[in-house]
């Protein structure tokens, strides 16, 4: 009876120390299991002990018995140890996935992150004003040729107007070509801003914009280097203030257009007041023989210069039907009525 109680013991002894194991691999409380081991293992010595002045045979019945038991929890022990290592494996392999898993979660998120951060870089290169485009051809200092929603397009910029370079009637401009190379290099191949002003196309069909490179106009680029100057007001003066501003960093300086006095007029629309100096030609005057001078006669009486004819206009419109550039002070339809800026030119554009 007593060998049984100390079987029970022994028996609970090796559950609850396997018990205790299990319980420190899943990290779990294993005190009170090595705790409960013990007194087991307690209780199996004092009834063995008690028990060793027993019958010898019986004694080692119950060895064998015992030992049987302890092969049979042994092999079970073993089994049971075979399995938590399996465990452990299984375990350690999911983990290896999870990180692997993390890892590649972590390289795209990466990957996405350095795209993301590379489409703001290029976002950020691009102007944010207007519609965008590309410039396929620069006609001069301020008109150019863009594919806007996939359709060419002349764009003619507002409240900016540089030298002549390209216009059949008029030679070429001091800074005209200065400011078409600036243009060039500037603006060709380039993505700009095109925003259209309140009045989106002047009478030959082009369109009226500021172009914008990156968060500043092109026109305020050309107006600081002197390369142009303000006019071309038409019905959008939106940014004026702003191009004077522009305006005056050139002009104070004296570079530029600003260089040559009388050269160029704030928002003055009739062009740039240049002149080429004529080249003075030496001709050889041939040398005549002296010629017998005839006697002196009377002058004829001048004639009376015929009265300057004038012509009438009710208004600039209807002045502009003859004369679509208005005309100067010095015309015959010239009408002081007619002059609002006081620049001795009356209905100009």
């Amino acid at each position: 009876m007593l060998m049984f109680f100390g079987i029970i013991g022994f028996l609970l002894f090796i559950v609850f120390l396997v018990k205790g194991f299990i319980s420190i691999f899943r990290k779990k409380n294993f005190k009170k299991d090595f705790m409960i081991a013990l007194a087991s293992f307690i209780l199996f010595a004092v009834m063995a002990t008690i028990d060793g002045s027993n019958d010898p045979k019986e004694v080692a019945k119950d060895k064998e018995q015992v030992a049987t038991k302890e092969v049979k929890k042994d092999s079970k022990a073993e089994k049971k140890e075979a399995s938590k290592e399996e465990e452990k494996q299984a375990t350690k392999e999911e983990d290896s996935k999870e990180v692997s898993t993390n890892d590649s979660k972590e390289s795209s998120t990466g990957e996405s992150k350095d795209a993301a951060k590379k489409a703001d870089v290029k976002a950020s290169s691009v102007s944010s004003h207007g519609e965008q485009a590309t410039v396929t051809r620069v006609v001069d200092g301020d008109t150019i040729h863009v594919s806007l929603k996939g359709k060419d397009e002349t764009i003619r910029m507002l409240l900016l107007d540089t030298p002549e370079t390209v216009d059949p009637n008029k030679p070429v401009e001091p800074f005209g070509k200065d400011a078409s190379n600036f243009a060039k290099q500037t603006l060709s191949g380039k993505t700009v801003g095109i925003q259209v002003g309140s009045e989106p196309r002047d009478k030959y069909g082009r369109l009226l914009a500021y172009v914008w490179v990156g968060n500043k106009t092109y026109q305020e680029m050309v107006l600081e280097k002197g390369l142009g100057r303000t006019a071309y007001l038409y019905n959008d003066t939106s940014m004026l203030d702003q191009f004077h501003k522009a305006q005056d960093v050139a002009k104070n300086q004296g570079i530029g257009v600003w260089s040559i006095p009388g050269y160029a007029h704030v928002d003055h629309n009739h062009g740039y007041h240049y002149q080429e100096e004529k080249k003075e030609e030496t001709v050889q005057t041939p040398v005549q023989k002296p010629v017998q001078k005839p006697a002196p006669q009377p002058a004829p009486e001048p004639e009376p210069e015929p009265a300057p004819t004038t012509e009438f206009f009710q208004n600039c419109t209807d002045m502009r039907t003859v004369y679509p550039n208005g005309v100067p002070s010095s015309h015959p339809a010239y009408q002081a009525k007619m002059d609002r800026d006081k620049d001795n030119f009356a209905c100009e554009r």
